[in-house]
């Protein structure tokens, strides 16, 4: 018998479909507002874009924590089929970048056409944004996947 791809399952969940997938976008892209209108740099980091990095990685990683039983039988329901943890962690960022993602896209296209569609340091920033964005939402899942609790109901 043939094993099933793992490729559904990983694009499929990466798709925002909660709620707090909705919050998510939402907190970053007010975020990603903020950072764009705030042009005040200290010692040479604009305050804009800190701020965007300290309101994007908790917030995504309090979205991969929310609904954390449904998301745990999900995982188990992976692992029964044959998954492996890096599965589940490729679901969850791209998941948590698609987010970041479509959240800091319209500041990300608006860069790059008062740039003259050349790749500026702002628009690397955005883009490392979505990337740690994506990393913070995987690394509870990680974690539930390598607890003791999720052993033990993986074995029940």
């Amino acid at each position: 018998m043939e094993k099933p791809s793992w490729a559904p399952f990983v694009v499929g969940g990466a798709f925002p479909r909660e709620f707090t997938d909705l919050l998510v976008i939402a907190i970053i892209g007010l975020a990603g507002l903020q950072a764009y209108l705030t042009r005040f740099t200290v010692g040479g980091v604009e305050l804009g874009f800190l701020t965007l990095f300290l309101t994007v990685l908790p917030t995504c990683t309090l979205a991969s924590l929310s609904n954390a039983t449904r998301k745990l039988r999900e995982e188990l329901a992976l692992f029964a089929y044959g998954g492996s943890a890096w599965q589940v962690w490729a679901k969850h960022f791209l998941r948590g970048f698609t987010c970041s993602l479509i959240a800091l896209s319209p500041f990300l296209s608006l860069e790059i056409i008062t740039t003259g569609y050349s790749v500026g340091s702002r628009s690397l920033l955005l883009v490392l944004a979505a990337v740690l964005g994506g990393t913070f939402y995987s690394g509870p899942s990680l974690r539930r996947v390598r607890s003791a609790e999720f052993a033990e109901s993986y074995k029940a």
